[in-house]
């Protein structure tokens, strides 16, 4: 799915990187729970067939989005089952603990059905590169090097398959921007994705307050009719 056109990495902002790493995030929801239903045995060979698989999918979706991050001195928004997983995997890397061990602490601790680490909604029917819905463990996929072009492009598909694109807010026009500067560019992204979330909050509290207004006049106008049923109702007790 990669375009012909390559992408300008100096055109790269928190969005992209938050967005990219909302989609990772679905891609280990969508494996824990895949996996965790599955009834292959549980053997060393599979354990490390999956650390290896999972090894791709940072590398491929996560690692290379905060690395350039980190380049631009911006930090994206991670969600809190992402963090969990590169917590272990950062033990992973520094032989805190062994790979039977990460794959353990990953389906203890890291389930998208945790009420502190829920994301079940991120879960989609469709993914690339699926390789946790068939026998990885002994079928041994061909996993490809992704360039960035080829992820924009999955990560697109992916959001496509939230009903109403639920999680994808469009991003705003970014004016001002300066080639060359991409610190000041981050600088113009993020004020004009603040302005736009301002914007769409004051609308949001305008509707809002006039939806108050509505449900308010409704309420003043029954109070008549209660306050005549209410008389109604004590005339006719009275002896």
């Amino acid at each position: 799915m990669s375009n012909s056109s390559k992408y300008d990495l100096t055109e790269f902002t928190i969005l992209d990187a938050t967005n990219i790493l909302e989609y990772a995030t679905s891609h280990f929801a969508a494996i824990w729970i895949a996996c965790d239903r599955s009834h292959v045995p549980r053997l060393l060979a599979y354990k490390a067939s999956f650390v290896w698989h999972l090894q791709w999918e940072v590398d491929s979706f996560v690692f290379p989005y905060i690395n350039i991050c980190m380049v631009f001195n911006t930090h994206p928004t991670m969600t809190d089952l992402l963090r969990s997983i590169l917590g272990r995997f950062s033990h992973l890397q520094t032989r805190n603990i062994t790979g039977e061990q990460f794959y353990a602490e990953f389906f203890a601790h890291c389930s998208p059905h945790d009420p502190e680490l829920r994301s079940t909604h991120r879960v989609v029917l469709k993914y690339a590169h699926d390789w946790w819905k068939d026998r990885f463990d002994t079928l041994g996929f061909a996993l490809p090097s992704l360039d960035v072009n080829e992820v924009l492009d999955m990560m697109a598909d992916h959001f496509e398959q939230l009903p109403m694109g639920a999680m994808l807010l469009p991003g705003p026009a970014v004016a001002g921007q300066v080639e060359g500067d991409p610190l000041l560019n981050q600088i113009l992204a993020v004020k004009a994705r603040i302005q736009h979330l301002g914007d769409s909050l004051e609308k949001m509290l305008q509707e809002k307050t006039m939806m108050a207004a509505a449900a308010a006049s409704s309420m003043s106008k029954l109070e008549g009719p209660m306050d005549e049923l209410e008389e109604a109702l004590l005339t006719s007790r009275r002896p």
